[in-house]
């Protein structure tokens, strides 16, 4: 399982330090870093300035991975979850605008996060949503069991926003609220068998 976990989250990341891996996914920092050689031995990851990364060959394995998991899943079901994601993306895809850029007299300028009342809206309606995909990611942890720590990340990354470090709302590379919801839409993504690339031409990008 660990295995293919780390090989699933590579393939998604493109690349990562092995202690951003043990803490997203509650896995041990000596197990991980056993893993990671294994895959290294085996040809299927590398190492990097930047971290590792996944060969062509390892994304093949991580490919493999995900095609059992879409396997075992009913089309229909997870059609569905992806649909209810979907409505729930584009929401969130607001809401993060609006953190990052709000209107003043009109025009539109960088949210520089002074105005708590305004911050606190922003945290509000995230919380919203957090509450509403929680139902959606209980579904895919029973189903995908590697996929459980999820709910941690996104639990993680809220609490942290909310205690004062707003880079855990949507800063890319650390694990915040934004990194994390993108990566879960790479999952389902993946396990609906289609791609980022025609979701994007059918408008449902990122």
């Amino acid at each position: 399982m660990e295995r293919d976990t780390l090989l699933v989250c590579l393939a998604i990341k493109g690349f990562a330090k092995s202690e951003a891996l043990a803490s997203a996914f509650g896995l041990g920092a000596i197990d991980v870093d056993r893993t990671l050689d294994a895959l290294e031995a085996c040809g299927e990851a590398e190492r990097t300035k930047i971290g590792w990364r996944l060969s062509p060959s390892g994304k093949e394995a991580a490919g493999t991975v995900v095609a059992s998991e879409r396997a075992r899943l009913a089309p229909d079901e997870i059609a569905h979850v992806y649909e209810r994601f979907s409505t729930l993306n584009e929401r969130f895809k607001s809401v993060i605008t609006a953190w990052q850029v709000r209107s003043v007299a009109g025009a539109d300028v960088p949210n520089d996060h002074t105005d708590a009342s305004y911050d606190a809206g922003i945290f509000r309606d995230i919380a919203a949503i957090d509450a509403e995909i929680a139902g959606l990611l209980a579904w895919l942890a029973e189903r995908v069991p590697r996929a459980a720590p999820y709910r941690e990340r996104f639990a993680r990354a809220l609490a942290t926003a909310r205690g004062g470090n707003a880079r855990f709302v949507a800063a890319p590379i650390i694990d915040s609220y934004h990194t994390v919801w993108f990566e879960l839409h790479e999952e389902l993504i993946r396990l609906s068998g289609t791609t980022r690339e025609a979701e994007a031409a059918a408008g449902r990008g990122a």
